[in-house]
């Protein structure tokens, strides 16, 4: 299997660590709380990699699950899962169709995970599956890049940044160079990690691509899952920021309801 981003889960792991986990979990249970479920015994994570944010699920007590595709990042999470003693399951898996051991309560999806399915096909089959996975009005939390950077310069997002843990230090070029194609909206760029430690240089090449989604896009597609109404929208992980076309709105965060 060819090398991707997510082949690398240390390095990963080190690059996206400018995220404060613990106060995204904050906003994404007040997120449900205002949406309707006022308590989270259950939930998943699609895309997981290594697990942060089912992690911190199951720090609470909440039952956990983390769902990826990559082998190596699902053996990565198992990992931190064992050294915390955490009751938090990690199942490899395609996201467009999956079988969790029980419906849960509370779906999430974070980072901008989901413009990793490529297709109309994809994405539609991704929502009747997650919500065959969900209880009776389960909810489901997805983050996405602003539309705004559909349309212009990539202005929302930084594409370029460095990080370090534990002494390494990594710098990451998350597809500075990509390309979209107009007629399928798919970007393909080339992610870089440039590694530090003790001194040595090490360069992690892989390609990637993503799919540019708008609000009008996404809405159509979950009106054609049948499966979800949207109930919520905010701009950023705090229930200030309205999703709206002002600099502070710099996600697009969808709170979807399971409706059958």
């Amino acid at each position: 299997m060819d090398q991707t981003p997510y082949s690398f889960p240390e390095v990963y792991d080190i690059a996206f660590t400018f995220r404060d986990y613990p106060k995204a979990v904050d906003f994404l249970i007040a997120a449900a709380s205002q949406a309707g479920l006022t308590k989270i015994t259950s939930m998943v994570e699609f895309g997981c990699g290594p697990g942060q944010y089912c992690r911190e699920f199951s720090r609470r007590g909440v039952v956990s699950y983390g769902i990826d595709r990559s082998p190596e990042m699902v053996l990565y999470a198992w990992k931190l899962c064992e050294q915390e003693k955490l009751d938090c399951e990690i199942i490899e898996a395609d996201v467009r169709s999956f079988k969790l051991p029980e419906p849960v309560e509370l779906a999430v999806c974070m980072m901008a995970t989901f413009n990793l399915l490529l297709t109309n096909e994809d994405t539609i089959e991704h929502f009747r599956s997650v919500a065959d996975n969900l209880v009776k009005s389960g909810l489901y939390v997805i983050e996405l890049s602003h539309p705004r950077d559909v349309f212009g310069p990539r202005s929302s997002t930084n594409y370029e940044w460095e990080m370090e843990r534990d002494g390494i230090k990594v710098k990451t070029d998350w597809g500075s160079d990509a390309k979209v194609d107009p007629l399928t909206e798919v970007e393909t760029g080339t992610i870089i990690y440039t590694v530090g430690k003790d001194g040595a240089i090490e360069r992690f090449i892989s390609r990637e691509q993503w799919r540019d989604i708008t609000f009008g896009l996404i809405k159509a597609l979950i009106d054609l899952s049948q499966r979800f109404e949207i109930v919520a929208t905010y701009g950023d992980l705090d229930l200030t920021v309205p999703f709206d076309n002002d600099k502070k709105a710099w996600r697009m965060v969808l709170v979807l309801r399971k409706n059958r």
